[in-house]
């Protein structure tokens, strides 16, 4: 390969242009290298290895997307060269074409939502680069329709801000969105098109109930009631996404009336996309492939930035519609969260809809929903007042109760508000966490915890300061640790998740399961557990002192309202039974490990220190609970401790123990849903195979155990 130097003399003269002199380098740049030993590189401080790495070839067909385009022998042509080419139509265009390119666009939508580009999806449809040139009054609603869509989405992903590179592509590449007619008046042109529609198809009703039997007058009839459906899905679309963006969460009960309405146009538009004009039947390549009238796959390639080609598959017609109704359903899923009175409710909601992996649109409405960009909760509440309520009904600490003497108190006031002002960054963060993808979810648990660790502290300096306060109003009652309590409860949840998603990204090999499974069931679970017990008698205590003293102005007559909340006694029936999986789980390894059962690795480059170190040391930061370093865990998990020391069939029989403990308590919870149901099938079936082993069973056989994570993806059923 022979490469130049070009040296640009720019000078100014009348009638000449630029200068170029062009100069060899290939005989000195190979005399430079040859003074390079084999192996050695040339390091600039400008250019090291990840410029190297992300390095692109310009104009390499290989490297660069916008060669494509000289891959293929066909001409790519805009819309006006289509038009003037004679391939695209912009007017009278017939029923079975519109079908086609509405059901096309819908599947580049689609594909878009999953983390294309615009260039490569959306907008390789011709008509949406300038529908002002069309003049079929039905496709340029559509195509003004569907740029306002596209607009919403975008809108709507970019600010609640809950998605990744590998989401969403928010890049528009310059082209417009419709901004020249506003939202009304696009749902206007939609209206007059699907009236014209149903007016056409009255009149071609009146002619066939005429003409009896006649083929031709029904399939136009069929033709034009696909049309008519899919004018109304689009525009109802439109309706669901303005709805959703209306500020104070106002519109959200008219945007759960329009969702059902677009969900049953689903089943219409499903048994009738065979209507639609298709593809031509001609080879797929890498760069190209068969499209319709309207389409051009390369026609954006131009506006790519030299980056690696990109093959994007656009989905097929019948999987975008059933993309959509799973995105409606989710849509309509997210209003719940207006039920939620306080954080706690709020999280677990959003927690129980992260574990559906929705769409990236889907997430994003629901953190809106909750948090719009008003920053204030339902566009309603201010976050430190919702953050009160919820604390006020997660422990009922005296300093939020108006009865209580330290309510009041002006520095009381002060330090409490000051406190809460300090965690709505984090406590809204572990919301906004739940809505990115759950991939990504891990690493942003982890850096979480060094914020919670901080809050941890304030709040530990704010609960000392009130109990102070208190022994001066009150010598004989102690505050307690309430507002520690409260921040400890969402610590420990962010621990648990970063946790219990190495399972679900399948990051653990099994030899590493016997110190997860322990970490979980000795110290997580164990933690969460008490913080939730500890939490409930505070209100309990706390609700009872404020009603002695309001009392005591009323004649000594007491209250003795006793407050237990279902929520809590629900989640910490839960709470114990996960505890009881995790232990049943730590047995059954450790069991299985004695019989020979599971593989451990001859640790000749690591160490399982190492290892154990790797996965806990986010905990680190944390003060409480304290991280368990591995000396200590080898202590507490040496076998050698108890006497006698304790065989396989032990250790299979006390898990078995576990398991049933677990299904017992799972099945206390009333109406439990569709995973609850999962994982106690999964608790009786560990349950049985334990009860196996710990009698024999298969006890001279080789056959390694298997852990089948089919059916959970947190609990696996245990095969041997």
């Amino acid at each position: 390969m022979v490469i130049r130097l070009m040296l640009v003399e720019m000078e100014q003269a009348e009638h000449e242009g630029p200068t170029y002199n062009w100069q060899c380098v290939t005989d000195p740049f190979i005399e430079a290298c040859d003074q390079l030993e084999l192996g050695e590189l040339l390091h600039d401080s400008s250019f090291g290895l990840f410029e190297a790495m992300s390095a692109i070839e310009m104009m390499d067909v290989k490297m660069d997307a916008g060669m494509m385009c000289n891959q293929i022998k066909r001409e790519v042509r805009n819309l006006q060269q289509s038009v003037q080419a004679g391939t695209v139509k912009l007017n009278s265009l017939q029923h079975s074409e519109l079908i086609g390119i509405m059901d096309a666009s819908l599947a580049c939508m689609v594909t878009w939502l999953e983390g294309h580009s615009l260039a490569q999806t959306v907008f390789t449809n011709l008509y949406f680069h300038d529908p002002s040139l069309i003049e079929d009054r039905c496709l340029k609603a559509f195509s003004i329709c569907m740029l306002k869509i596209v607009d919403l989405i975008r809108d709507r992903i970019n600010r609640a801000g809950v998605f990744e590179e590998e989401d969403f592509q928010p890049l528009t590449y310059g082209f417009k969105m419709g901004c020249e007619v506003t939202d009304l008046r696009a749902i206007g042109m939609m209206k007059e098109v699907e009236d014209d529609l149903n007016r056409n198809i009255r009149h071609i009703k009146g002619l066939m109930q005429g003409e009896a039997g006649d083929s031709e007058k029904e399939s136009e009839y069929e033709l034009c009631v696909a049309v008519c459906t899919r004018i109304k899905f689009y525009k109802l679309l439109l309706s669901v996404l303005i709805a959703f963006s209306k500020d104070k969460c106002e519109g959200v009960p008219q945007a759960q009336k329009l969702i059902g309405q677009v969900l049953e146009l689903i089943k219409p538009m499903k048994t009738s996309v065979s209507l639609g004009i298709q593809p031509e039947e001609r080879e797929v390549t890498k760069n190209d492939y068969p499209t319709i009238m309207g389409f051009e796959p390369l026609i954006n390639q131009r506006l790519l930035p030299p980056t690696f080609p990109r093959y994007t598959v656009i989905h097929s017609r019948d999987s975008s519609l059933d993309y959509m109704e799973t995105l409606l359903n989710r849509l309509e899923m997210t209003t719940a969260v207006l039920n939620a009175n306080n954080i706690q409710e709020v999280y677990e909601v959003f927690k129980e809809f992260s574990k559906l992996s929705p769409c990236v649109l889907t997430r994003s409405i629901l953190q809106l929903t909750f948090l719009p960009p008003s920053r204030r909760v339902f566009g309603k509440h201010t976050l430190t007042d919702f953050l009160k309520d919820s604390v006020r009904a997660f422990v009922m600490p005296p300093a939020l109760a108006p009865k209580a003497p330290i309510y009041n108190n002006p520095e009381v006031k002060q330090y409490v508000d000051a406190l809460m002002t300090r965690a709505v960054r984090p406590i809204c963060t572990v919301l906004q966490i739940t809505g990115h993808n759950r991939a990504r979810q891990r690493d942003k648990w982890a850096h979480l915890l060094d914020e919670m660790a901080s809050l941890q502290d304030e709040a530990d300096k704010v609960d000392g300061y009130l109990h102070q306060v208190q022994m001066k109003t009150d010598p004989n009652r102690q505050y307690g640790s309430s507002f520690g309590t409260w921040v400890l409860y969402y610590t420990l949840q962010v621990m648990v998740n970063y946790t219990l998603s190495g399972f679900e990204l399948e990051l653990y090999a099994p030899y590493e399961y016997h110190y997860v499974y322990w970490y979980l069931y000795e110290l997580l679970y164990s933690w969460l557990f008490s913080t939730i017990q500890r939490a409930d008698s505070f209100v309990t205590d706390h609700e009872a002192y404020i009603d002695m003293v309001s009392s005591k102005g009323r004649g000594g007559k007491k209250n003795k309202k006793k407050r237990r909340s279902k929520g809590i006694q629900k989640e910490a029936n839960i709470c114990q039974a996960q505890q009881n999986m995790f232990g049943g789980y730590y047995k059954a390894v450790m069991g299985l490990q004695l019989a020979n059962k599971l593989k451990h690795p001859n640790f000749e480059y690591d160490k399982e220190e190492v290892r154990y170190s790797h996965r806990f040391a986010p905990f680190a930061c944390v003060s409480t609970p304290p991280m368990v370093p591995y000396s200590q865990f080898k202590e507490m998990t040496s076998l050698i401790r108890y006497s006698p020391m304790p065989t396989a069939a032990d250790l299979f029989t006390t898990s078995c123990k576990f398991f049933h403990q677990a299904k017992t308590l799972y099945e206390t919870i009333p109406s439990p849903s569709e995973e609850i149901q999962k994982v106690i099938r999964i608790a009786k079936t560990n349950f049985v195979m334990m009860k196996l082993l710990s009698g024999g069973h298969k006890q001279d056989s080789q056959v390694q155990a298997e852990f089948d994570f089919s059916l959970h993806r947190l609990f696996p059923i245990i095969k041997v």
